[in-house]
């Protein structure tokens, strides 16, 4: 399990490389995620990196922090899967709106969060 949180924080930092390089990268990204049933589907996809989080939440370093992670995941799964499409179609173009510069801050957070996810596993 240990290999699949570090692996999710590779993931995590070559995103915000990419939106870091390529702020346009991060409207393409929401807008994928619009399309049809795909939030249903990244509700799914977290709700299981939830559980693999909690999980894997005793091997780790920073056992609150993947404990946390893994709950907030779960949730955010939930909330994706229950929530309508209309308000989380809203939500995601709030995010697509903002200036270059809160998207450049947003992927140094994304970067930071990879970094730490890694140390943590």
């Amino acid at each position: 399990m240990l290999i699949l949180v570090r692996l999710f924080g590779v993931v995590i930092i070559c995103m915000g490389i990419i939106f870091l390089i390529n702020p346009k990268a991060v409207k393409q990204y929401i807008s994928y995620w619009k399309e049809g049933k795909k939030l249903r589907v990244g509700g799914i996809i977290s709700i299981l990196f939830g559980i693999i989080f909690l999980i894997a939440a005793p091997q780790c370093r920073l056992t609150g922090f993947i404990t946390v992670l893994g709950i907030w995941s779960i949730i955010k799964g939930v909330l994706l899967l229950t929530l309508s499409q209309k308000m989380m179609a809203a939500y995601l173009d709030w995010w697509s709106n903002k200036p270059i510069l809160a998207t450049r801050f947003l992927s140094i957070f994304i970067l930071a969060f990879g970094v730490l996810l890694i140390y943590s596993a």
